[in-house]
């Protein structure tokens, strides 16, 4: 497992370096007040209302590396990016992953997302995982040519399935990676 290497310090384009360290549970605090920074489009599109403090209470208190692993990039103490590579190690789907992220627009085009996301395809070849999904809505349109540059191919383009923040219909689309030597 890849995990003794953390935490470990990443260089950005501008040249800042970022520390990229699993979720820990001190980081509640932290993490609400990064998804309170997150602007309303993004945070639209997440699963949860992320703006709850209960949600991430949650989420800290059922930490559990062998289902979700949440990574963080933190700029000295503030929270800059969170990643998380989610999968299920029993069943007919124990061989996927799904890589969700988001990063702070302060940190946009600087490279995090991408070392980000480069981190979790590591960790998933770790767990010997085959391939990697990742969802998104279309209008995250950097999102996706960001994991369409890392070699994730659109698979399916489901129409009005997902159900955004604002009681809106939105298409999800739905692409795939494989990661198997």
């Amino acid at each position: 497992m890849t995990l003794y290497q953390y935490p470990k310090s990443e260089s950005l384009k501008d040249g800042r370096r970022v520390t990229i360290r699993p979720l820990r549970k001190e980081d509640e605090k932290a993490l609400h007040e990064y998804f309170l920074r997150l602007p309303p489009e993004d945070r639209m599109c997440l699963r949860d209302d992320v703006t709850d403090p209960k949600v991430i209470e949650n989420w800290i208190y059922d930490l559990d590396y062998d289902i979700v692993l949440p990574l963080i990039a933190l700029d000295v103490k503030q929270i800059a990016a969170n990643g998380t590579l989610q999968f299920n190690p029993i069943g007919w789907t124990k061989h996927q992953g799904e890589i969700r992220i988001t990063c702070d627009p302060e940190y946009r085009k600087k490279g995090l997302a991408t070392v980000l996301i480069e981190n979790l395809m590591e960790i998933a070849a770790d767990y010997h995982l085959k391939q990697l999904t990742a969802e998104m809505a279309p209008a995250l349109d950097e999102a996706y040519f960001l994991f369409e540059k890392l070699g994730f191919k659109e698979a399916a383009v489901l129409k009005g399935f997902i159900k955004d923040l604002k009681g809106e219909y939105q298409d999800l689309v739905l692409m795939i990676k494989n990661i198997s030597p």
